[in-house]
């Protein structure tokens, strides 16, 4: 089994935008079905029902019949092997996409305080600005502030709810939400290195709170739709 050739494969399969992972999925033939890639905090979509169901369907089929325990032994050192190389070819993806390597400092939505009584758990949302310089998002966008706080405006007035790595039905609900600028800061009196979104996120799901709790699901992670423009600078 040549390793380079399968990081090279499942690099192919990373993306950074749903409709590019379905697109994919359709070539594949897999009818469209995509799953969400998690590394050190950063989302990327991938085609297939889920990582198993992706190793599964490159998964080489055997020419010979082993015994069955062979067999067992085999198919799972395969797998093993092929998941190490996935998880490889995901971190090589998103260091390239962000442009600098994931040792180095990067501000995500991070989960900071858990309140077990209440379900409750609270961090940023989305970072936008550290210490005055922007924070490159993974499709390499930056959010300009103010463009935040209308986002999180309409979202808190018409949504609030969320959902599990972007999937399936809503298991919780932003219940407290703070849009943090240069401009609030100033008018609030509070002092802050950072420009973004603080939240409040109250879980519903049991499921979902033991997953929090084991620190499974670490990090918020914001999705949403922008219509990208071009300027040219004088």
């Amino acid at each position: 089994m040549n390793i380079d050739i399968l990081k090279a494969q499942y690099a192919n399969d990373i993306f950074t935008t749903l409709a590019e992972a379905e697109i994919r999925s359709r070539d594949l033939g897999l009818c469209g079905a995509v799953h969400v890639a998690e590394y050190d905090g950063q989302a990327v979509f991938m085609p297939a029902e889920s990582h198993d169901a992706y190793l599964a369907y490159y998964a080489p089929e055997s020419t010979s019949e082993p015994s069955e325990s062979e067999s067992d032994d085999d198919d799972s050192s395969d797998m093993d092997l092929r998941m190490e190389v996935l998880e490889y070819a995901i971190q090589a993806v998103i260091e390239t996409i962000l442009g600098k390597s994931m040792t180095e400092t990067r501000v995500v939505g991070e989960i900071l305080k858990v309140d077990d009584e209440q379900r409750l758990i609270y961090g940023w949302g989305s970072v936008v600005t550290e210490k005055g310089i922007p924070v490159v998002d993974l499709q390499g966008d930056v959010i300009e502030a103010e463009t935040l706080v209308k986002a999180v405006n309409e979202f808190m007035e018409h949504v609030r709810v969320g959902k599990t790595m972007h999937e399936g039905g809503a298991t919780g609900q932003v219940i407290h939400s703070l849009p943090i600028t240069d401009e609030i800061c100033k008018a609030l009196g509070i002092q802050c290195d950072r420009e973004g979104w603080i939240v409040a996120y109250k879980v519903y799901d049991d499921e979902v709170w033991k997953r929090v709790k084991s620190g499974e699901l670490k990090a918020f992670s914001i999705g949403g739709r922008a219509t990208k423009e071009e300027y040219n600078i004088a």
